[in-house]
């Protein structure tokens, strides 16, 4: 029972230190799912997609974070403009956290010089759950005591959430930026700019999600007399109070069978692979093995299945590549 709080109490700071819920979550696949860390990625390539992806976090740990990722894009056109446009659906669960994000994305696109600027915009709302029955507290004497009694002890942290099961829904709205031409593309966005606030019920404590900056790109490098194709990518996140950079380095053949490894620096290493199973229908793999001294676990692991195809309205983008996700 000591052992269940100890990873309770692990899980809440790691979560909401200072009132700062957790960041994003990150997902390994970011070249994969772009719309994730950047709205206006949304049908970079034309082509409208249906695409999932799970994500098991330091696997072996009780309360370890677990995310579940829909969304939908489309390309869309109207007299000579072209836009993006797509709906996300995001859970996201960390201890006794669970976050649920419903997001309406969209996407303006515009040709400068010889490649294609985009501008976007997400909207929607987060969910925050935060389920107080899953804890087992324990008293001085060493007695179980309910929720009530633990709470009659006057901490001015496990006060502010006086339900059993409290929640609460707050807007949201991200923006992004992307340049993109044939052979590589650069993005910045600001997800939560509003940083939105969950309030349960307590004038001591609230939470809220930071702005989470994010710094992508990758370029394509086809190998000579051959249908290999080297794509080295690169991310960077924060929040300036803390920062994720992750560098990978991608084999893909014939634009079928790709595999590569990532760096996540003080954190993991990251190896992927990926196959088109039929015509546009992709399934990828990836597994973290972790190197933090913090974190000693079974590593995470990440699936994702995506299904595309270029509807009849859009037209062949000669900018664009198909193989830069």
């Amino acid at each position: 029972m000591k052992k269940r709080l100890l990873i309770f109490l692990f899980f809440l700071c790691i979560s909401v230190v200072g009132g700062v819920a957790q960041l994003n979550p990150q997902f390994s696949q970011y070249m994969e799912v772009p719309s994730a860390t950047n709205p206006a990625s949304i049908a970079r390539d034309e082509m409208m997609s249906v695409f999932g992806v799970y994500r098991l976090q330091w696997a072996g740990y009780s309360g370890a974070p677990k995310d579940l990722l829909f969304s939908f894009t489309m390309p869309l056109k109207i007299g000579d403009t072209k836009h993006g446009l797509g709906l996300y659906f995001l859970s996201d669960e960390i201890g006794l956290f669970k976050n649920q994000s419903v997001l309406l994305q969209y996407s303006y696109k515009l040709r400068v010089l010889k490649g294609v600027l985009s501008l976007g915009l997400n909207v929607g709302f987060i969910n925050q759950t935060f389920d107080m029955d899953e804890v087992d507290f324990v008293g001085a004497d060493g007695e179980e005591m309910s929720g009530d009694e633990y709470h009659e002890s006057k901490d001015p942290i496990l006060d502010a959430f006086t339900a059993s099961e409290s929640n609460d829904v707050a807007f949201d709205v991200s923006f992004g930026c992307e340049y993109s031409q044939d052979e590589f593309y650069v993005g910045l966005s600001v997800l939560h700019l509003n940083a939105a606030r969950f309030n349960y019920g307590s004038d001591v404590y609230d939470l809220y999600m930071p702005r989470i900056f994010s710094l992508t790109g990758a370029y394509e490098l086809q190998m000579r007399k051959s249908n290999l194709v080297f794509i080295p990518s690169a991310q960077l996140r924060t929040n300036f109070s803390s920062w994720q950079c992750e560098l990978t380095g991608l084999f893909e053949y014939s634009k079928r069978v790709r595999g590569g490894i990532s760096y996540r620096f003080g954190d993991a290493f990251v190896f992927l692979f990926g196959v088109d199973v039929i015509n546009g229908l992709r399934l990828c793999y990836s597994y973290d093995l972790p190197t933090s001294k913090m974190i000693r676990s079974g590593g995470s692991h990440e699936v994702s299945l995506r299904y595309s195809f270029k509807p009849q309205f859009a037209k062949k983008n000669k900018y664009k590549s198909d193989r830069i996700l």
